[in-house]
């Protein structure tokens, strides 16, 4: 079935790559031990006795260079800290070094991506440099069309959001059918603050070509991390809100058909149910979205995001089913 992009807003899979990017290499940390290693045999021999820590060694049976057995026994000088040594008989007995095997128990990898905590909306975080990502958007029909539609995006970020400012600059082609014939490149400048606060500019179509029925959207947004849990691998650990005004796309329906240059306001609340699992809402400045975020691999940094947009028929024509993929690397 060929894809149209006929749509009063467009569906910008830029989005979907604004919401994966900052949680690449942000995770838990978690020291990984390799599997020889664990399962590597220690040795425990006279000449060191202490090559485990925190196994005490009984005192009746140490070996001194693996032929004297002593003893540690408490005298008079050992209340001044120096214990006193005597022989230890043998019986005729041979020390022999035993192998025991040493197991350690293995930490679960950590996942290299985090659920997204936005499905339409932009978020204050963004790509920083080293940083690229492909995404692929989809939805099963557009607005007022009963025909799918599809949109690529690709990103890559500059800049330190950390230390000054990141930029995440994206291109989105709105045509599956002939990839470069319409599109946008989209801009975001982000600055993480103190007190897991982010804030942002951007710009969703700064340049278009071709036919993208998306327009240039200006917008200012900032997202707040809350931490419910120290451990962020628990369930329930962490909730995001994120809250923004633009205008463009983030207008209302009526004032997009009457031609109002107005502003409008969106938002987004998300919640990380467990550690590859969210859930978000929010409301994109028309009507209202449901996704349920979810990463399918522990060590690839895959988000998919599969959701429902226009619930409450305040735009559109009916609710629709939209599912949006990103997958990000960095160097």
């Amino acid at each position: 079935m060929p894809f149209v992009k006929k749509s009063p807003v467009l569906f910008s899979i830029s989005t979907a790559l604004n919401i994966l990017f900052p949680f690449i290499g942000d995770q838990v940390k978690a020291e990984t031990i390799s599997n020889k290693k664990a399962d590597a045999l220690l040795t425990i021999t006279a000449e060191n006795p202490k090559q485990i820590e925190g196994i005490e060694s009984h005192p009746a049976n140490l070996m001194v260079n693996g032929t004297i057995p002593i003893a540690i026994e408490s005298s008079a000088d050992s209340e001044k800290g120096s214990p006193a040594l005597r022989r230890q008989p043998t019986g005729g007995e041979r020390f022999e070094p035993k192998r025991i095997p040493l197991r350690i128990p293995l930490p679960k990898q950590p996942y290299r991506a985090s659920p997204s905590i936005t499905v339409i909306n932009p978020s204050a975080y963004g790509a920083s440099w080293g940083s690229f990502g492909i995404g692929f958007g989809f939805q099963e029909r557009a607005r007022f069309i009963d025909r799918s539609d599809g949109v690529i995006g690709l990103g890559f970020g500059v800049g330190n959001p950390q230390k000054n400012v990141g930029a995440q600059i994206g291109v989105s082609l709105v045509d599956v059918s002939s990839l470069f014939r319409d599109g946008a490149i989209n801009v975001k400048l982000h600055r993480r603050l103190p007190q897991d606060f982010s804030v942002a500019l951007g710009v969703q179509g700064i340049t278009t070509w071709g036919d993208t029925d998306g327009g240039s959207s200006v917008y200012g947004v900032t997202t707040k991390r809350f931490k419910l849990r120290k451990d962020r691998t628990k369930p329930f650990s962490e909730v995001y809100t994120t809250l923004g005004l633009g205008g463009g796309q983030f207008r209302s329906e009526s004032d997009i058909n009457n031609g109002n240059e107005t502003v409008g306001v969106f938002g987004s609340v998300a919640v990380k149910i467990i550690e590859p699992v969210g859930f978000v809402t929010e409301w994109t400045g028309q009507d209202l979205t449901l996704g349920l975020p979810l990463v399918l691999f522990r060590r690839l940094p895959l988000v998919i995001v599969p959701a429902v947009t226009d619930v409450t028929g305040t735009a559109g024509d009916g609710t629709r089913f939209v599912v949006g993929v990103g997958y990000s690397f960095s160097f």
